[in-house]
Protein backbone atom coordinates (compact mmCIF):
# COMPACT_ATOMS: atom_id res chain seq x y z
CA UNK A 1 0.00 0.00 0.00
CA UNK A 2 1.39 3.37 -0.64
CA UNK A 3 2.52 5.90 1.76
CA UNK A 4 0.12 9.11 0.93
CA UNK A 5 1.85 10.69 4.02
CA UNK A 6 4.85 11.60 2.10
CA UNK A 7 2.80 14.06 0.16
CA UNK A 8 1.89 16.28 3.44
CA UNK A 9 3.68 18.74 4.70
CA UNK A 10 5.73 18.38 8.15
CA UNK A 11 3.84 19.99 11.22
CA UNK A 12 5.79 23.02 12.33
CA UNK A 13 8.18 22.98 15.13
CA UNK A 14 5.70 24.44 18.13
CA UNK A 15 8.46 24.93 20.59
CA UNK A 16 9.98 27.64 17.98
CA UNK A 17 7.28 27.92 15.67
CA UNK A 18 6.62 31.76 14.37
CA UNK A 19 5.41 33.81 11.53
CA UNK A 20 6.11 37.58 10.71
CA UNK A 21 4.62 40.55 8.53
CA UNK A 22 4.52 43.95 7.87
CA UNK A 23 1.33 44.00 10.21
CA UNK A 24 1.43 40.70 12.00
CA UNK A 25 3.56 38.42 14.12
CA UNK A 26 2.45 34.85 15.09
CA UNK A 27 4.01 32.73 17.47
CA UNK A 28 3.30 29.07 19.20
CA UNK A 29 2.70 29.43 22.76
CA UNK A 30 4.39 25.83 23.79
CA UNK A 31 3.34 24.12 27.59
CA UNK A 32 0.24 26.08 28.69
CA UNK A 33 -1.29 24.16 31.21
CA UNK A 34 -5.24 24.26 30.03
CA UNK A 35 -8.17 22.39 31.60
CA UNK A 36 -11.98 22.80 30.73
CA UNK A 37 -14.27 22.93 33.69
CA UNK A 38 -17.95 22.28 33.23
CA UNK A 39 -20.78 22.45 36.22
CA UNK A 40 -21.17 25.24 38.63
CA UNK A 41 -18.62 27.36 37.45
CA UNK A 42 -19.37 30.68 39.64
CA UNK A 43 -18.67 28.28 42.21
CA UNK A 44 -14.81 27.09 40.73
CA UNK A 45 -13.72 30.78 40.08
CA UNK A 46 -14.99 32.00 44.08
CA UNK A 47 -13.10 28.81 44.77
CA UNK A 48 -9.82 29.43 42.82
CA UNK A 49 -9.87 32.94 43.30
CA UNK A 50 -10.61 34.03 39.25
CA UNK A 51 -12.75 36.95 39.25
CA UNK A 52 -14.51 36.08 36.32
CA UNK A 53 -14.05 35.29 32.92
CA UNK A 54 -13.77 36.91 29.39
CA UNK A 55 -15.83 35.97 26.64
CA UNK A 56 -15.35 36.18 22.69
CA UNK A 57 -12.48 38.91 22.00
CA UNK A 58 -12.75 39.68 25.56
CA UNK A 59 -9.28 40.89 27.15
CA UNK A 60 -7.77 38.17 29.58
CA UNK A 61 -4.32 39.40 31.55
CA UNK A 62 -1.97 37.33 33.89
CA UNK A 63 -0.76 33.95 34.02
CA UNK A 64 -4.12 32.19 35.45
CA UNK A 65 -7.43 33.16 33.80
CA UNK A 66 -10.95 31.74 32.22
CA UNK A 67 -12.43 32.20 29.40
CA UNK A 68 -15.55 30.93 28.27
CA UNK A 69 -16.59 28.56 26.22
CA UNK A 70 -20.32 27.38 26.74
CA UNK A 71 -23.00 28.77 29.21
CA UNK A 72 -21.59 25.69 31.54
CA UNK A 73 -17.88 25.31 30.65
CA UNK A 74 -14.63 27.78 31.11
CA UNK A 75 -11.31 27.02 29.71
CA UNK A 76 -9.10 27.75 32.63
CA UNK A 77 -5.45 28.79 31.80
CA UNK A 78 -2.72 28.37 34.27
CA UNK A 79 -4.04 26.05 36.68
CA UNK A 80 -2.13 23.36 37.58
CA UNK A 81 -2.97 20.30 38.11
CA UNK A 82 -1.62 20.84 41.82
CA UNK A 83 -3.67 23.35 42.69
CA UNK A 84 -7.02 21.17 41.14
CA UNK A 85 -7.02 17.59 40.28
CA UNK A 86 -8.97 16.44 37.65
CA UNK A 87 -12.70 14.49 38.01
CA UNK A 88 -16.20 15.61 39.73
CA UNK A 89 -15.65 18.02 42.60
CA UNK A 90 -18.39 18.15 45.80
CA UNK A 91 -18.65 22.21 45.08
CA UNK A 92 -20.69 21.15 41.75
CA UNK A 93 -18.06 21.38 38.66
CA UNK A 94 -16.19 18.93 36.76
CA UNK A 95 -12.42 19.49 35.47
CA UNK A 96 -10.42 17.80 33.01
CA UNK A 97 -6.95 18.48 31.59
CA UNK A 98 -6.63 19.18 27.85
CA UNK A 99 -3.03 21.17 27.90
CA UNK A 100 -2.16 18.17 24.96
CA UNK A 101 -5.23 18.29 23.31
CA UNK A 102 -4.85 22.06 21.92
CA UNK A 103 -2.30 24.01 20.77
CA UNK A 104 -1.85 28.02 21.46
CA UNK A 105 -1.14 31.20 19.39
CA UNK A 106 -0.08 34.54 19.53
CA UNK A 107 -1.51 36.74 16.85
CA UNK A 108 0.00 40.33 17.58
CA UNK A 109 0.23 43.74 15.48
CA UNK A 110 -1.53 46.33 13.94
CA UNK A 111 -3.50 43.69 11.11
CA UNK A 112 -5.36 41.82 14.10
CA UNK A 113 -8.31 43.34 12.90
CA UNK A 114 -7.77 42.30 9.57
CA UNK A 115 -6.90 39.54 10.34
CA UNK A 116 -10.03 38.82 12.07
CA UNK A 117 -12.49 40.17 9.01
CA UNK A 118 -10.78 37.15 6.78
CA UNK A 119 -10.77 34.80 9.50
CA UNK A 120 -14.26 34.97 11.64
CA UNK A 121 -17.98 36.51 10.51
CA UNK A 122 -17.73 37.78 14.22
CA UNK A 123 -18.70 41.25 14.58
CA UNK A 124 -15.16 42.02 16.94
CA UNK A 125 -16.88 45.22 18.63
CA UNK A 126 -20.22 43.21 19.39
CA UNK A 127 -18.74 39.34 19.22
CA UNK A 128 -20.93 37.63 22.00
CA UNK A 129 -20.27 36.29 25.38
CA UNK A 130 -18.73 32.71 24.63
CA UNK A 131 -14.60 32.86 23.41
CA UNK A 132 -15.64 29.27 21.33
CA UNK A 133 -16.28 30.23 17.89
CA UNK A 134 -15.43 30.06 14.21
CA UNK A 135 -11.99 31.13 12.95
CA UNK A 136 -10.81 29.79 9.37
CA UNK A 137 -13.46 27.20 9.81
CA UNK A 138 -12.36 25.95 12.50
CA UNK A 139 -13.82 26.05 16.56
CA UNK A 140 -10.98 27.94 18.68
CA UNK A 141 -11.23 29.86 21.48
CA UNK A 142 -10.07 33.37 20.66
CA UNK A 143 -9.67 36.47 22.81
CA UNK A 144 -7.37 39.22 23.49
CA UNK A 145 -4.65 38.39 26.07
CA UNK A 146 -2.05 41.16 28.28
CA UNK A 147 -3.58 44.19 25.85
CA UNK A 148 -5.68 44.95 22.52
CA UNK A 149 -3.33 43.77 20.10
CA UNK A 150 -2.46 40.31 21.07
CA UNK A 151 -5.01 37.67 19.85
CA UNK A 152 -4.88 34.33 21.67
CA UNK A 153 -5.96 30.96 19.40
CA UNK A 154 -6.70 27.75 21.64
CA UNK A 155 -7.20 25.36 18.59
CA UNK A 156 -7.41 21.52 18.81
CA UNK A 157 -4.12 20.08 18.38
CA UNK A 158 -5.02 17.61 15.14
CA UNK A 159 -6.19 20.94 13.58
CA UNK A 160 -3.40 23.54 14.40
CA UNK A 161 -0.65 22.46 11.16
CA UNK A 162 -4.07 23.01 9.20
CA UNK A 163 -4.09 26.37 10.53
CA UNK A 164 -0.80 27.15 10.47
CA UNK A 165 -0.62 26.91 6.61
CA UNK A 166 -3.59 29.23 6.29
CA UNK A 167 -2.27 31.65 8.19
CA UNK A 168 1.10 31.41 6.73
CA UNK A 169 -0.93 32.20 2.81
CA UNK A 170 -2.66 35.55 4.60
CA UNK A 171 -1.52 38.55 2.75
CA UNK A 172 -0.95 40.30 5.81
CA UNK A 173 1.97 38.03 6.36
CA UNK A 174 2.87 38.41 2.52
CA UNK A 175 2.88 41.99 2.55
CA UNK A 176 -0.38 41.77 0.11
CA UNK A 177 -3.55 43.63 0.81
Amino acid sequence: MPDISTGWRPEPDWTSARLHGPTLDIRAVPGLPQRLVSGDIARFLARHGLSGDVGGLGLASGDRYAVRVARDRLLVVGLAASDCADGWHAEGYGVSTVGAGLRVLDIRGAGVRDLLARATTVDPDDPGRSAALLFCGLTCTVYFHGDGQTLRLHVDRGLAAYLWEWLECQPLLAGGE
